[in-house]
This record gives C-alpha cells, structure tokens and sequence, in this order.
C-alpha cells in the first residue's frame, strides 16, 4: 500500500496543482450569462438583483469560508463533497449513479467460450490490479504532455457501495496481491474465484478457463431467494439498507457480503435478451439479476456472448474507466492460452447464504419493485454514419462544439424551447479532480438558431449563419477551458452551499427559479469517443429528461439516449432531429 501511496500521490503531487477556488465575483458573473439562454427577461433582471445581493451578504461570507476549507485541505477542496453527494443519493443505483458500456465485439469475437471470455476478463482486470498495486501501472499524461490525477483508479478494485441509513458508505479493501480473489455469479450462485496465491503469485489463465467451465457446467444449486439475492442492490436507497442489515443478521450472510465487498470486481453470465444494441445496453444498465449493482466494476457475458461493462459512479469517473478497459482490451486476445499442468488448488468456493422466510418474502417484494423502476425505461439507439470527427474538421470546428450546437439545434426543433444540457469537463490536470459541469446551452448558440430560422425564412444571408456559427463554436470552446482551468460555476457553489452551518438559512439565492434553470439537467450528456465501443449508457438525471451518450468517432457518431417511457417518443424525435440537424450544418459549413 505504501509503494502505491508513493507513486500514484506522493510523486504526482509536486507535478499536479490544487484545484483552484474560483473569485466569487467571476463566478456570479459568469451564472448570469449561463442563465440568460434558458430563462426570460423578467425572469433574468429579478435574478440579476438576487445574485448582487447575495454577493454582498451571504456570499461573501461562505466564500471565506470555503478558503478556509481549502486551505485546511491537502487535496481538492471539492473531492470528499463530490463523493458524499453520491452517497447520499436515495434513489436506484442502476437508474442514478451507474454507467454501462457494450464492447464492440471485434475486440474478442475470435474466442466463442463463454468460460474462456470470463477467464480472460479476470486475467487482464487482475492483471491491472497487480500492476497498480505494484506501481508499475503507466502514468497517464493529458495532450500538452503534462501529468494527470490517477488517485482514483485504486476505487475500482475491491471496493463496493454499502448502503446506509441516510447516507451510504463507499468501502474499499486493502490493496494487496496476496490471496485477492473476484466474484463471480451464475444463475444464483456466488463463487469466489481466487486469482492469486497466499504470496500474490497470480494462477494461470488456463486454469481460470477451467475454473469458469466447472462453474458452468454445475447442476442449478441456487434457491429462489438466492437467485432474487441480488435485487437488492437495485432498491432505493434507504430500502436496501433495510434489507441489507437483515441479511447481515447470521454470521454466514455477514461473510458472504464481506466476500462480495472484498472481492476485486464482479463477473456475471446474464441471460437476458441481447438480440439488439437496445436490449443489450438495457440489459447490462438495469437489470440486476445477477448483476450486484453496488460494485464498482462488474463485467457480464450476455446469453449470445457479447461482453459488457456496469460501473458504479461514486468514486470513479468514466475517462479512467475508458482507459483502463482500453488496455484490458488490447491484451485480450494476446495472452496465450497453453495446455499444461494445472495447479491441484481449488479456485472457486460457492458462498453460502441463509435465508430465513422473512428474507425470502423481502427478497420476492424486492425484485418485484426493482422490476416495476426498470421497466419504466427505455434505450434507444442511433449512428450517424458518414459523418464523424474526420468530416467535421474539415469544417476546421471543435468536434464537440459542433455536436453541442446541434443538439441545441434538435432540442429548439423537439420542443420549441431551450433547457439547460449538462456537459460534463474531466478536471485530472487538478490533484484528485474528477468532473465540472459547462452547460452546453448558450446565448451564442441561441442566436445562432434565430439567424438560422431567419435564413430559413430568407430574412437573413448565409455570411451572417456562418457567423454566427463561428462565435457559438467559439463560445463553447471557451466555456470547456473555463470549466478546464478549475473555473467553472456550478461546482464552485456546490461548494458554497457545502459551507452552511446546519442552523442556517440558506439564501433565497440559492432556491430561486432561475438558478433551477440553469442547472436542472432537462438533457444530460456525456461525449466519451472510445472505438472500444459498441453503446455507452446511463439513466436521465431529471425524471422527465434524457441521458444522452454522444460517441464522436473518426467516421460516425453513435447516439445513446435513456428516458423514462412517457418521454420516449420525443426522445425518438429528438435523435432524428440530431441526426438531421448535424447533418445540416455539416452542409452548411462544406
């Protein structure tokens, strides 16, 4: 543990700075102007003398506060906020907080045993593992060559979300080689699969194939409730801890549990329907049948053997989970499968559980309940081929800026108006950072669209579209360096809102529609281009919203978007707006 302290923390920190505190000033600033696109005037001008006030008062009072806090902390002053607000979350998991991913499966397509595609899946995650724990895993750098926060890829290992009353805990095991083992579930049944010897030595590949055929092979052991165990993670929130502290009741659940929690990550054999991107995303996303959602990183091999990926948000963030599958994914297929003598070491032991009635009636009404929250979903699924990262810089604009401002097109063109659309910044050039938010919505891009409407109507010229364009692109790029730098504005009154005693009011600042406007999240994106990928997905954050995956490859762009069911036909409308609206500025522009 010492040896990854001083390579992953020690020796980044000289090279990675603090996050900075933004000036409140700049801040207050800058919220008006993202306000302004997605509120009315009157609406704007009561804000704007809100905002001076609470600058004055309250404001100042919270930001010294929040230096104080600063100054006391040795990390980010943001990073143990983040994670608490994750864990206070009391929704479902699979709905809120998880992400998941389907590979493409050129990348394993020559192997059709599904035992083998396990076996590998351990071999390489472990192998990851053992190189981090030993910190001989590489130090990432960003573009300009500079070192990047890595403090948090240790949280993908051995570690789980345990649901508490309130407020939930993230747990993470000690970082050792010796005797680490993974999960592994089918049809009910729990294995622990040891991965490495009493001295860290890590078991062969062949005999971790051999290891996944026996459990796959074994006669259906599993009872009802055991086969229902795992719905219990999907619950909201308080409910799960419910259940969870009567499962801990015997001391052989408490072991089982605590084998789960130890466990490296997760492997499951799911066999729910795969026939489709849609039903294959869906299924890795929200149905956690087998699937115990409160691990941080669980891969499943579907019934018709694609592989995918379900991670649990709290102390991860998706560009070091892309990047850590990525190499998972280019050993894949290299390791060398030899035949030869197998240890006589058994590798995996069924865990054991004991259930009373009253376990097996809370875990029957739990999967009931998980099922009614996860069929009130829906995926849908789109590419845009011919058109990707190489075709848009032709146009010599930003790939992003160019795919904000036609979702900014489709949404106007979807429903008539402009909300505010989350687009989350990575913040690894800061020590411990994770993510800003930039709202993608702006004025610049709304006036971009009324000279496109009025182009449209020949009451504006095209040198005036184009214009307009160009200084909507601008603006955008300028938002993401802002948000780059450690300046953006939301995380930064997150923060100020952190510094209230608990006896204080908040100001009326703070519950004003106007700041609901600006950071409601009526689109929710993420824009993560890994050709590693066949579909990316997560749960709306607003209920009546859309969680949007954009993929911005180098001749397509996939489109991946989540909705409750009654918004799922403006969804469907709303990607074929995207679709046609990128395609329109791309001729636009060429």
């Amino acid at each position: 543990m010492l040896q990854i302290l001083k390579i992953y923390k020690e020796e980044l920190l000289p090279h990675i700075p603090k996050l900075p505190l933004p000036d409140l000033a700049d801040t207050l600033k800058a919220l008006l102007d993202w306000a302004e696109p997605v509120t009315d005037p009157q609406e704007l001008a009561a804000f704007k003398a809100q905002t001076e006030s609470f600058e004055k008062s309250q404001g100042q009072v919270l930001q010294e506060r929040l230096k104080a806090h600063q100054a006391q902390t040795a990390g980010s002053w943001l990073a143990d906020f983040w994670q608490e607000m994750y864990l206070e979350s009391r929704g479902c998991l699979q709905s809120e907080s998880n992400f998941a991913l389907v590979i493409q499966p050129s990348y394993y397509d020559q192997i059709s045993s599904k035992a083998e595609k396990a076996a590998r899946l351990i071999y390489c995650l472990s192998a990851i593992y053992f190189e981090l724990v030993q910190g001989h895993y590489p130090l990432e750098k960003n573009r300009d060559d500079r070192q990047v926060d890595m403090s948090f890829y240790l949280n993908f290992f051995k570690s789980c979300r345990i649901p508490g009353s309130h407020i939930d805990r993230f747990y993470r095991g000690e970082m050792t080689a010796e005797n680490s083992s993974v999960l592994v579930i089918h049809q009910g049944n729990y294995y622990q699969v040891k991965v490495t010897d009493e001295v860290g030595q890590p078991y062969s590949l062949e005999q971790l194939v051999k290891t996944l055929q026996t459990i796959l092979q074994q006669k259906d052991q599993a009872t009802l409730a055991e086969k229902r165990l795992a719905h219990f993670t999907g619950l909201p929130r308080e409910a799960s801890a419910t259940l969870y502290q009567q499962l801990r009741a015997t001391k052989t659940n408490q072991a089982a549990l605590r084998s789960i929690e130890d466990a490296l990550f997760a492997v499951n054999f799911s066999a729910g329907p795969d026939d489709t991107v849609e039903e294959r995303i869906f299924d890795l996303l929200l149905n956690p049948h087998d699937q115990f959602i409160t691990k941080t990183l669980q891969a499943t091999i579907t019934q018709q053997g694609w592989i995918g990926i379900n991670i649990e948000h709290t102390a991860v963030d998706g560009v070091p989970a892309m990047n850590l599958l990525t190499r998972v994914f280019k050993r894949f297929q290299q390791e060398p499968l030899q035949t030869g003598r197998l240890s006589k070491v058994d590798l995996a032991e069924r865990l054991e559980w004991q259930l009373t009635k009253d376990d097996e009636a809370a875990l029957a009404a739990c999967e009931t309940v998980v099922a009614a929250e996860n069929n009130s979903y829906t995926i849908q699924h789109k590419v845009v081929n011919c058109l990707g990262k190489k075709q848009i810089k032709q146009s010599k604009t930003s790939p992003d800026a160019f795919f904000h401002i036609a979702l900014t097109m489709a949404q106007f063109r979807t429903f008539h108006c402009l909300k505010s659309v989350y687009e989350p910044v990575a913040m690894r050039g800061f020590y411990q950072g994770r993510t800003e938010c930039a709202r993608a919505v702006s004025k610049e891009k709304k006036q971009f669209i009324e000279f496109l409407t009025e182009y449209e109507c020949a009451a504006a010229t095209k040198e005036q579209v184009l214009e307009a364009f160009q200084l909507a692109a601008k603006a955008h790029g300028e938002r993401i360096r802002q948000c780059q730098q450690g300046l953006g504005v939301e995380r930064h009154l997150f923060g100020l809102q952190k510094m209230l005693e608990p006896t204080e009011c908040p100001d009326a600042f703070f519950s004003t529609d106007c700041l609901k406007a600006v950071t409601s999240n009526f689109i929710s994106t993420t824009g993560i281009p890994y050709e590693l990928l066949e579909s990316f997905s997560f749960g709306p954050v607003d209920k009546d919203g859309y969680g949007l995956y954009y993929g911005l490859l180098e001749e397509k762009i996939m489109l991946t978007l989540s909705s409750k069911k009654e918004q799922a036909e403006k969804g469907r409308e709303l990607l074929e707006q995207t679709e046609m609206a990128l395609k329109e500025l791309y001729e636009l522009l060429t």
